[in-house]
């Protein structure tokens, strides 16, 4: 019998390429443009793409993990949700250690960093804000080091996506081969699609901290599916 993706026991297949296309829509303009905003050299730029693509590169060693190493009883299920729940963990500890705000971007492009505090105050009074109402923007180290941490996790979940699909895959008749993963690559694309343009829209209109608690929010979505 053919595997049938949408009934409820296996919708969190397709759920699971749906987010991979979603998360990498909304990282990609927020990793290019945020750390221009945050006066990154060419050399951090480019360290920030590489080590949010680095983990991309293990995809493999996740795989042979799963397979010798089983999680509470499963191979896929568990490390899929590690993998999601790091890659939301990362996204939290960038918005609860660091100002993600538009203020907070605006006064760090201000002037020099010596005199942060002064610009502080000088940068409040103008926006007719009080100082404690944003703080210090993430530095490049804890921003490269978190958009690691999402990278990992959202390559271990992604792995576990096409370990299920490859598996389900056997289950499926000869006149319908190759529909299953067709059907998930085209859930992968349609995220991408949608999430790319909007998170264009939504930095420019509400700044990163909206799109980082987008990024947050969505992998926890999938748990209790």
């Amino acid at each position: 019998r053919a595997v049938q993706l949408f009934r409820l026991e296996n919708i969190a297949v397709p759920a699971c390429y749906l987010l991979v296309g979603l998360l990498q829509g909304l990282s990609g303009p927020f990793t290019n443009v945020y750390p221009l905003d945050l006066n990154a050299s060419e050399a951090q730029q480019a360290t920030i793409s590489s080590l949010k693509s680095l983990p991309s590169t293990f995809k493999l060693v996740f795989g042979f993990i799963s397979d010798n190493f089983p999680m509470m009883g499963y191979r896929r299920k568990s490390y899929m949700l590690l993998g999601w729940f790091v890659t939301s963990l990362s996204m939290l500890a960038l918005l609860f250690f660091s100002d993600l705000s538009k203020e907070a971007m605006e006064l760090n492009n201000s002037g020099d960093i010596e005199d942060y505090a002064d610009r502080r105050v000088q940068f409040a009074n103008a926006k007719d804000l009080s100082t404690t109402s944003f703080g210090t923007p993430p530095t490049i180290p804890f921003l490269s080091f978190s958009l690691l941490l999402f990278g990992t996790g959202f390559w271990l979940a992604d792995v576990m996506g096409d370990s299920i699909v490859a598996e389900k895959a056997k289950l499926e008749p000869e006149f319908s081969r190759g529909h299953l993963q067709s059907t998930c690559y085209a859930c992968r694309f349609f995220g991408l699609m949608i999430a790319a343009p909007c998170s264009t829209v939504i930095y420019s209109t509400y700044g990163p901290k909206a799109v980082v608690v987008l990024m947050a929010a969505l992998p926890a979505s999938i748990v209790p599916l």
